[in-house]
Parts: structure tokens; C-alpha cells; sequence
């Protein structure tokens, strides 16, 4: 059988400490100082905290990602509260970050206890003999009149073909053979363990260096990181050590896409983006960006958030092009009131807009434009409506001798910056968790073999007049016994017939 390993500091005897405790040595008393964190009980424990802070960041909305205005109006007269606590910035709290913290070190020296046989038993490489194989219950033997060389050579050339790795003993003793199969299996474990540390430190590396920003742009509009409507840097300022890019984004075009049989419901919008370097001038990135489509340069990702009117339009007045502003309201309805013609005239447009998205039951962008004049709507009377036009985008009419056209709205992009440094390291450790996790589902198959030379003549059967030398075969498997126990009955009828034709066999009961 395979010697039992070894106690170390990692494997001593619990009750050996307890009787003589100064006995121990500084790193056996550390390891037990250190006893509480390799608790499975406190590794549960975390994680199943870990779990609920996750839960609660998934259905708790999370600034950056959504508008402050509307956080504070869906929570009220909680969201201080629930601010103080961390609710709407979960993964980059204190909480969080202790959690992950205190699961790190959980699994940290817990690896090196729960994974250290395992480990051992994936790389130790041991032979056993007659002596102890005989008395495992899972062993058989052969019997066999070969040379022992030849015989040694064809037990090796059965394992290699059938995908062992075979290990022999020194030549200068008993002849040992050491035969393993998949034995990457056993360290699985420690694979995903490792691959679970590195997302633990890519999480909190990721809090202390990375940011999300907002901005709210026109086309033809640059601007830098540094001057963004909002800089949310993921822990509070003196904890944060993340730098800003000195880079300038500059919006070329946007554009709003709409289903043909739905002109009320968005399909997509675009915008393409310039992305340039603020000292070099030079460019690091063009794009056009789409939801779900962003664009990435190195660890800054700009995603394609929004849109919102800014209350300009473009409209054409007797064949010059103007922008009007949204400046005043009427009956509690924003609208643009801009002087035309002299000021003698005392002539103004006045422009009600209505949006998709924006206004109920608006199909298209519109907007409806009257005159104003002497304080009163041109063409108003008693009960009748003034003279006015309704124009969608690119038509034009005439209202009381002045061509009005309206060309588009000016509608801003709203891009979300985020910085995530950790992303790579993340996906990273994503795979290794998953290569850990496959490695696990094969087994490791183990084999002993050992010669034992030839005995006296009483122990053979009745008319062999050869010495014969046994074979002892003892096998361990840790998972997947029902396909082991297939693929070993077919090596046991291979061993048969190549010790053949002067053999004797025998199989444990």
C-alpha cells in the first residue's frame, strides 16, 4: 500500500499539541494562531455574505449606472440611509471589500490545509511491495515463467499504451513500478482556489484604481476626462489611487434609429467617437458606438448610455438658418420664444416642441410654431385657435407670409466612462477557475506493481519444473470507479496474455 503521508506543521496532530504546547515550533503555534481562518465554517459564512451583497448590487440600483435623480426619487427619504450603508455603490463599499478581504485569507490558509494531500498525492511517486499489496483488497496477481527482464519491459509497454505514466524503482533494489493516469486531476482544486484568490485581489484592486463618469455631449463637442458632468472614482477620494487618462473625446455625429412600424420606439443610437491624446494630438481611437457596442482603448471603456433633447432647435426662418433655445414656459410647458424681424416689429416665434420618449403618444418629432406680437398670438380670437403650423423634421411652410422650417432638434449623447483595470485580470481569473473546475471532473488512476523473485519449489503447482516468478498489482482510484473498474478488467486480460502461456493467475476475492 502507499505510505500513509507524513505529519508536518500543515498535517500535527491536534491532541499532541494539546498535551505539550511549548513544544511546538514558532510556525506550528502561527498556524494555530491562524486557526480561525481556515474555518470552512467562516469560509460558508463569507460567501453566503458574499452572495447577498451581490444579490442586493444586482437589484439595487448603483450610481453610475443610474442617474442620482432618479435613485433619490425611487428611495425618498431612505436613500440617506440606505448611501450611509453602501447600498448604491455595493461592490466598491467597506463592507464588501472586508468581506472579500477576510474570504481571501479564508481560502488562502485554508488551501494549504484542505489542499496539501491532494497536492501530495498528485506529485509524490511511491512504490510499494509484495508485503503490503497482499494485503489491500484490491490486488491480484500473475504468475509467470519469463525472465524477469523481459517480463519488467512488457508490464512497462502495457501501462505507456494504455496512457500511464510509469515510474520504475532503482535498478540496484526490488524491481517497483509506479504507473498514473490523470493525475493533474487531484490539483483541480487548487487550480480554481488559485484562480479565486486572483479575482479577490483583481475585485479590490479594481476599487481602489478604477472610476465611472458621465457626460452628457453634443456633436461636434470635445471634451477631456478631467471635465466630465460627473467623476465618480469607486472609493472615496483619500483611499483612491487611480489616476485619470489625459485623453479628449470628441462626439462627430449622433443619430437616433427608429422601428419604421414603431416610429415611437427607438431600435438603436449611434455616436461616433474620436478618441485622441490631449498633449500628442494624436489619435488613439475612432469608433462608432452603439448600445451594447462600446468603445475600448486600453482599461477606459465608453459605453453608449443615452439621450436626451437639449432644448435647442434648428429651424429655418424665411431661408436663414437659426437655432432657438428653449427659454420660457407656457401654461407649465417648456417652449422658445425668439424675436424675428425688427424690433420695432415686436414680432416673435414661438415654438412648442414635442418629442418621442418625451411627450405621451408622440410618434415623431414635431413641433408646433405660432406668431406673437403686441402680447397676444397673431390670428388669436374669441374661442378660435391662433394661426400656427405643425412641421415635423426637414419640413417647411408658411405662416403669415414667414417661411418656417424645422429642421432637427439638437439631441445630446449621454456616455458612461467607466476605468475597470481589473477587467483583464478578472477574465483571467474567470479561466482559471474554469480550467481548475474541468481538471476536476477527470480521475486519477493509480497502480502499484511489484516483483517477487522466485519462492521455493513447494509454493508452485504440481509439475512445474521452472522457477516462476508473481507479479503484485494493486490499484486506487478517487472518483469514477465504474469506468476504472471497466478499463482495469481489460488490463488484466492484457497482462494475462502477455505473461502467457505458463501462467498462473489470481484475483483477491
Amino acid at each position: 500500500m502507499v505510505n500513509a503521508v507524513s505529519p508536518g506543521i500543515l498535517g500535527s496532530s491536534p491532541g499532541a499539541s494539546k498535551i505539550n504546547p511549548t513544544s511546538r515550533t514558532f510556525p506550528e503555534q502561527v498556524w494555530g494562531w491562524l486557526a480561525c481562518f481556515r474555518s470552512v465554517h467562516l469560509a460558508i459564512t463569507l460567501l453566503t455574505l458574499l452572495m447577498l451583497g451581490v444579490f442586493a448590487g444586482v437589484m439595487i440600483p448603483q450610481e453610475g449606472l443610474v442617474e442620482l435623480a432618479d435613485i433619490k426619487t425611487q428611495f425618498g427619504e431612505n436613500y440617506r440611509v440606505m448611501k450611509a450603508m453602501g447600498l448604491f455603490n455595493v461592490y466598491s463599499s467597506y463592507w464588501f471589500l472586508t468581506l472579500e478581504v477576510l474570504f481571501f485569507f479564508n481560502l488562502l490558509f485554508g488551501s494549504f490545509q484542505w489542499l496539501r494531500p491532494a497536492f501530495l498525492a498528485a506529485v509524490r511517486k511511491e512504490f510499494s511491495g509484495p508485503e503490503h499489496i497482499r494485503v489491500s483488497p484490491r490486488h491480484f496477481w500473475v504468475r509467470s515463467c519469463q525472465p524477469a527482464g523481459d517480463l519488467c519491459e512488457s508490464i512497462q509497454q502495457i501501462f505507456k499504451k494504455k496512457g500511464y505514466r510509469v515510474w520504475v524503482s532503482s535498478k540496484s533494489g526490488p524491481w517497483r513500478l509506479y504507473a498514473s493516469k490523470a493525475s493533474f486531476s487531484r490539483l483541480g482544486p487548487a487550480v480554481a482556489h488559485f484562480g479565486i484568490l486572483c479575482l479577490l485581489l483583481a475585485s479590490v484592486y479594481g476599487a481602489f484604481t478604477g472610476f465611472t463618469a458621465q457626460k452628457l455631449a453634443v456633436p461636434g463637442e470635445t471634451f477631456s476626462f478631467s471635465a466630465v458632468d460627473r467623476m465618480m472614482p469607486k472609493m472615496d477620494p483619500p483611499f483612491w489611487q487611480g489616476t485619470i487618462p489625459d485623453w479628449q473625446v470628441t462626439v462627430q455625429d449622433f443619430n437616433v434609429d427608429f422601428y419604421e412600424d414603431r416610429p415611437e420606439t427607438v431600435r438603436q443610437y449611434f455616436a461616433d467617437l474620436e478618441l485622441t491624446n490631449n498633449r500628442e494630438q494624436t489619435l488613439l481611437a475612432q469608433k462608432q458606438i452603439s448600445v451594447n457596442h462600446p468603445l475600448s482603448h486600453g482599461d477606459v471603456t465608453i459605453y453608449q448610455a443615452s439621450f436626451a433633447p437639449t432644448g435647442k432647435l434648428f429651424m429655418m426662418i424665411n431661408g436663414e438658418r437659426k437655432t432657438v433655445e428653449v427659454n420660457t414656459n407656457f401654461q407649465d410647458r417648456p417652449i422658445s420664444m425668439t424675436p424675428i424681424g425688427q424690433p420695432e416689429d415686436a414680432l416673435s416665434l414661438v415654438v412648442f416642441p414635442f418629442f418621442v420618449k418625451q411627450d405621451p403618444g408622440v410618434k415623431a418629432n414635431h413641433v408646433r410654431v405660432f406668431l406673437h406680437q403686441g402680447g397676444s398670438f397673431v390670428g388669436a380670437s374669441q374661442g378660435k385657435m391662433p394661426q400656427n403650423l405643425k412641421l415635423f423634421e426637414g419640413e417647411t411652410k408658411t405662416l403669415n407670409g414667414i417661411q418656417v422650417g424645422f429642421i432637427k432638434p439638437e439631441v445630446a449623447t449621454g456616455l458612461l466612462i467607466k476605468k475597470s483595470p481589473e477587467t483583464l485580470w478578472i477574465y483571467l481569473a474567470f479561466a482559471i477557475i474554469c480550467i481548475g473546475t474541468v481538471m476536476c471532473f477527470f480521475s486519477q488512476r493509480q497502480i502499484w506493481v511489484a516483483l517477487e523473485p522466485p519462492s521455493e519449489p513447494s509454493d508452485f503447482a504440481k509439475g512445474e519444473s521452472t522457477a516462476s516468478h508473481t507479479l503484485y498489482f494493486h490499484w486506487k482510484t478517487n472518483k469514477a470507479h465504474l469506468s476504472f473498474n471497466k478499463e482495469l478488467d481489460a488490463l488484466k486480460q492484457t497482462i494475462y496474455e502477455c505473461v502467457q502461456p505458463k501462467t498462473e493467475q489470481g484475483v483477491t476475492p
